[in-house]
């Protein structure tokens, strides 16, 4: 009588399988890594056409003057808004669903930041552009004073009116991380805030991009090209091209 030799995975063939499972997924990991970010980029920019429509029915309704820089979103108790205040200011009657307000990329990065964990609006207005700008003459001397109406503004399709900032200050680059609801564009000379670059970043998160719209409602990004920290005169003329973005007005202030 026969007998009949039972199929069964040799040790030999279940390590080969095995390793060409491991392969595919070495290879499928960074594929799908890249998929998610580019959601999370598509979510961000949805996010901005929001304030950019919104943006546009507050001018039409306001005599075409900007928002505060402090007073276009807030909680009815503090700043910006946290985990369970209530949203208030003046663009949020325009602006009313508050998922709209977090990119969904600096939601994951603020998992591990106690500073930012609760807060529930993760974009920033240009001060330059915001009643009570001048408030930031200050910070690159006398001649650097905000707007207040559109009409000011030279070149609208030009100049940022909301954008994103990172967690963390990143040398040669910005003195201050998000910290408020608005922020304030240096240059070469003096830094201070600036634009984000966790958006298709590599591990160290400072060669990646930002979203933005701009006053003319369309929105746009803005990727870091100067990451070398050798290079000086590259980071000086990024830090220069970044305030020309945000300045409103057809003269430089220096």
């Amino acid at each position: 009588m026969l007998k009949v030799r039972e199929s069964a995975f040799t040790l030999i063939e279940l390590l080969v399988v095995i390793a060409i499972i491991a392969l595919l997924m070495g290879i499928l990991m960074p594929a799908l890594s890249r998929v998610k970010e580019q959601a999370r980029m598509i979510s961000c920019r949805s996010n901005l056409n929001q304030y950019g429509i919104g943006l546009r029915m507050y001018l039409d309704e306001n005599d075409y003057l900007f928002p505060e820089t402090d007073q276009w979103m807030k909680s009815t108790t503090s700043g910006w808004v946290r985990e369970g205040e209530i949203p208030d200011g003046q663009l949020w009657p325009y602006i009313k669903a508050i998922d709209c307000h977090m990119c969904p990329r600096f939601a994951q990065l603020k998992k591990n930041d106690r500073q930012y964990g609760d807060t529930k609006v993760s974009y920033v207005m240009n001060s330059y552009v915001g009643r009570r700008g001048s408030i930031w003459s200050s910070w690159l001397g006398s001649g650097v004073t905000g707007i207040s109406k559109e009409s000011e503004v030279y070149r609208a399709s030009e100049v940022i009116t909301f954008t994103e900032e990172n967690t963390k200050t990143i040398r040669g680059y910005s003195e201050y991380p998000f910290n408020d609801t608005h922020f304030t564009v240096g240059n070469a000379t003096r830094q201070i805030d600036n634009y984000a670059t966790f958006h298709n970043a590599s591990g160290d998160l400072e060669d990646g991009s930002a979203n933005m719209v701009f006053v003319d409602g369309h929105v746009g990004t803005r990727q870091r090209m100067a990451t070398d920290p050798a290079d000086q005169e590259a980071i000086d003329k990024e830090l220069e091209e970044g305030f020309r973005i945000a300045w409103p007005k057809r003269e430089l202030p220096y």
